[in-house]
This record gives C-alpha cells, sequence and structure tokens, in this order.
C-alpha cells in the first residue's frame, strides 16, 4: 500500500472512529487517536521549547534537531499505523453484530441495500456502521455485543 493512501486512509478512519470510551478497551486505535490529537495540540509548543532550550543551554543543535524529528514523526506514525488498522478485516467475534445491524437499518431504510461479501469487511466499514447505529439505534440494541 503506498504511504500516502496509508496515510489519508489513517486520517480518515481518525475522522470515523467513534469516541466511546467503551470501545477503548476493545479497540486500541481510540487510545491511539487521543494520543494523536493530544499531540498535535502540545508537540508544537514542546518543539519550539526544545530549540529555546538548547539556545540557552548551549547543547548540540543536531541532538535538538533530531529530537524535534522524533517528536513530529510520531503522530504521523500513529496515523499511518491507523491507516494500515482501517484495512484490516473485521474480528470473527464481530461479525454477527456486523451482520445484524446492517439488516437492522436496512430495514429501517438508513442503509441502501447493498451485498458486502465477508471478506470485504474491515474496520473502518465496521466504525461508520457502528457511527450509524449510535445516531439511529437505541443503545440497549448498541452494547449489545459491547459488554
Amino acid at each position: 500500500m503506498n504511504v500516502i493512501k496509508l496515510f489519508k486512509t489513517g486520517h480518515k478512519y481518525m475522522k470515523t472512529c467513534p469516541t466511546d470510551k467503551s470501545l477503548a478497551l476493545s479497540f486500541p486505535e481510540i487510545k491511539i487517536i487521543f494520543y494523536i490529537k493530544a499531540a498535535n495540540k502540545y508537540l508544537p509548543p514542546l518543539i519550539i521549547a526544545f530549540f529555546v532550550w538548547q539556545f540557552y543551554m548551549h547543547s548540540s543543535i543536531i541532538s535538538t534537531i533530531i529530537t524535534a524529528i522524533f517528536a513530529i514523526s510520531l503522530p504521523i506514525q500513529g496515523i499511518l499505523w491507523l491507516g494500515k488498522r482501517a484495512s484490516s478485516p473485521l474480528p470473527l467475534n464481530l461479525l454477527p453484530w456486523y451482520i445484524e445491524t446492517q439488516q437492522k437499518l436496512i430495514q429501517l431504510g438508513i442503509l441502501a441495500k447493498k451485498s458486502v461479501e465477508k471478506e470485504t469487511i474491515d474496520l473502518m466499514h465496521f466504525m461508520q456502521l457502528y457511527k450509524l447505529s449510535a445516531m439511529y439505534l437505541d443503545d440497549d440494541y448498541q452494547n449489545k455485543y459491547h459488554n
């Protein structure tokens, strides 16, 4: 898979994933998304602090640049991991919930009836369906397979 395509998929998956704390135990990407957002918020001032520290402490500029590049690469690595995770197949224990929820949303007229083969269902499809079920179905049905 192309790195740019992987990055775009990871970014889309980051926007698609719900931020339910109940899902954080089953899906590590919820925590990774939280860490990426925190890094995007706190890394720019931290990198500036690295360069100010280098100026006042007379340390090597090379070590400061390497540290800054490493710090910048962490959220990028997280997004690339999310892109890889988004295209991984859905675990078999979630497949019954996915099929049942898809059928229920088709019956309600929320989803168009389309044939999805079991081999093509990945975590991106699952998170999209989970988000739809959170909007249109009651909480008891939604939490049926998560508790």
